[in-house]
């Protein structure tokens, strides 16, 4: 699209107010900017009022919103403050001072999971859960570049995969304890989300447990939020996942032979599999009661090493992985082995 040439009397007029510009130039007009500075402290103080802000947030609160402003006021050729710039100012120190506040009580609530707990991730895809254990939490989130966001987990993902995802949420559509699964009617496949790569040689190891005895299993609580250790009797060892069957359910391995520890008959009336010959799936029933393994509030039973008195000063220190019991000092005794 062309645009019409200039007339001579439009070309002396457009040079003749080049020259004058240049010759008396515009009067450069710098925004006050301690005097926006003073105005952006006030209403941080307005708005934490109990000081809760931690330094680092507070310097890059008043950074952002100094700089918003003066630069609104450098873009309109303005040295004072206006009313509207006194609006924007309590707006955008009012969001900031809301989502630093927001990020601290959200790092103070109770997680579920703690670091090096065993858990069952959504990653999507044609297998959309995975097993892995917490790496971390209360981490910043590395996709928000305002590091407002907190992610409750960072989670490592078990191998072939091996790799760090970001747990958004702290909610069991995201992140579920892993458990002995089979009480509900998606048992076997929760059980082959958790399955570790089949071993190219049998292990060697002996089972800690044989059919018939009594064990305490991790399973699922009623919410599925947390968990529980429920007692039962091992009925086979050395199950093969492609015969495992529960509830008339059949589930093949995929072409893998999967053998798993144990499949055990909860008193409940449910059967579950351990796919794992661990302490914190599988417990001597001896050392383990019934009860919360993992709760609300952070009450937590899932220590390998546990001290317990068994009588009026005396004490012991049970392994639930060795199913070793041996006598040990009291707590906080200087002559406490660790």
């Amino acid at each position: 699209m062309s645009s019409q040439p200039m007339t001579e009397e439009e070309r002396a007029a457009f040079q003749a107010a080049a020259l004058a510009r240049l010759r008396n130039p515009p009067e450069r007009v710098v925004p006050d900017r301690l005097f926006v500075e003073a105005a952006v402290e006030l209403r941080i103080q307005e708005y934490d009022v109990l000081q809760r802000l931690t330094q680092q947030d507070y310097n890059e609160l008043m950074d952002e919103v100094v700089a918003g402003t003066v630069g609104r006021m450098a873009d309109e050729r303005r040295a004072e403050l206006h009313a509207g710039d006194l609006e924007l100012i309590q707006q955008r120190v009012g969001v900031g001072v809301d989502a630093c506040i927001a990020r601290y009580e959200q790092a103070q609530q109770p997680l579920r999971f703690v670091r090096g707990d065993r858990v069952v991730c959504n990653i999507g895809g044609d297998c959309p859960w995975a097993s892995g254990s917490i790496q971390a939490t209360h981490e910043e989130d590395p996709a928000d570049p305002t590091g407002q966001t907190v992610l409750p987990y960072v989670v490592k993902i078990d191998p072939p995969e091996g790799r760090l995802i970001s747990v958004p949420t702290d909610e069991v559509y995201v992140c579920r304890a892993e458990v002995c699964f089979g009480q509900r009617e998606d048992g076997l496949e929760w059980t082959s989300y958790c399955l570790p790569p089949p071993a190219a040689k049998p292990a060697a190891k002996p089972r800690r447990f044989a059919a018939g005895d009594r064990v305490a299993c991790a399973v699922e609580d009623p919410s599925d939020s947390y968990s529980v250790w429920a007692a039962g009797t091992v009925v086979a060892v050395d199950v093969n996942l492609d015969e495992a069957t529960l509830y008339g359910e059949h589930v093949s391995g995929g072409g893998a032979t999967h053998t798993l520890p144990y499949r055990v008959q909860l008193d409940s009336g449910a059967a579950v599999l351990a796919h794992r010959d661990e302490h914190w799936l599988v417990r001597d029933l001896a050392l383990q009661a019934e009860g919360q393994r993992q709760g609300a509030g952070g009450a937590r039973c899932l220590a390998r090493m546990e001290r317990r008195e068994v009588a009026e000063g005396e004490w012991q220190r049970v392994d639930h992985q060795t199913r070793q019991v041996r006598s040990c000092a009291p707590p906080e005794s200087d002559s406490e082995e660790e």
